[in-house]
């Protein structure tokens, strides 16, 4: 088992931390819609109607026609006023192309979780570090726990699956810098080092849920492919998955060559 669970001071194990988008004190709403409506743009690929936004977003059209006005008057988004449709104007295609270099085309990363999804069932995550958490950049089906993922959702490096996934990536020394940021005890340290180097042999890290429900499995791309490290994590009910943990495992690798050359 390659799920890594520190224990506190008194032996057991540390409760895993866990955020979600709306918890947050520094979120910026009018940022996140905006960003949120360009990402709709990019789904669609096409101009959009305000009372489309409207839907999709769960906004009250005042707001929506406030935000998209501050869009256009800021440049970012461009109206039509005969079809009274809005899209993305040109001085987003820096951006764009900026992103496409760095992650590849034609939603190839997006592609890939609904890929593997489809063979594996139950719900696929991408996910990436962000300081001492792992966030979900994308995901697609849904698990044995219908509210436990979402976007933006953030849970520990230290004591998750997809935390040990990524620290398998990690030289001996940066595994132990964020250790120490942490708070990780110092006796444990040799524990999490020598599962980040089984995983890095295996090539996926995989494990139970504190209370063993749920069984997660989770690999890390190729580090070098892409400009943040990413990894793409599985989970579902444990008493279904543990049979069958080399084949998910093998319908993961498959989708992740099918997607990343």
């Amino acid at each position: 088992m390659s799920l890594i669970r520190p224990p506190t001071a008194s032996g057991r194990p540390a409760p895993l931390r866990m955020k979600r988008p709306g918890e947050r004190r520094s979120i910026s709403r009018s940022a996140t819609r905006a960003l949120d409506v360009l990402e709709h743009f990019g789904l669609v690929r096409r101009p959009v109607r305000a009372n489309e936004i409207t839907t999709v977003l769960g906004l009250h059209p005042s707001t929506t026609n406030q935000l998209l006005k501050t869009m256009v008057e800021s440049a970012h988004l461009v109206f039509d006023s005969r079809s009274k449709t809005y899209l993305p104007s040109p001085r987003l295609a820096g951006f764009c192309g900026w992103i496409v270099t760095s992650f590849g085309s034609g939603d190839s990363l997006s592609h890939l979780v609904r890929d593997a999804q489809s063979a594996v069932g139950d719900v696929v995550t991408l996910t990436t570090p962000n300081d001492l958490l792992m966030q979900i950049l994308d995901l697609a089906g849904e698990g044995p726990e219908r509210e436990a993922a979402e976007r933006g959702l953030s849970i520990s490096v230290f004591g998750s699956v997809i935390g040990s996934a990524y620290l398998s990536i990690l030289e001996r020394h940066d595994i132990q810098l964020l250790a120490a940021r942490a708070r990780i005890p110092m006796a444990q340290v040799p524990k999490i080092l020598d599962s980040a180097a089984r995983i890095r042999a295996e090539g996926f890290a995989d494990g139970p849920t504190p209370d063993g429900s749920i069984w997660s499995i989770a690999i890390p791309l190729p580090a070098r492919k892409f400009p943040v490290p990413l990894v793409l994590g599985y989970a579902g009910a444990s008493k279904h998955v543990q049979p069958r943990r080399e084949t998910i495992y093998s319908h993961m690798r498959d989708a992740m060559a099918r997607y990343i050359s």
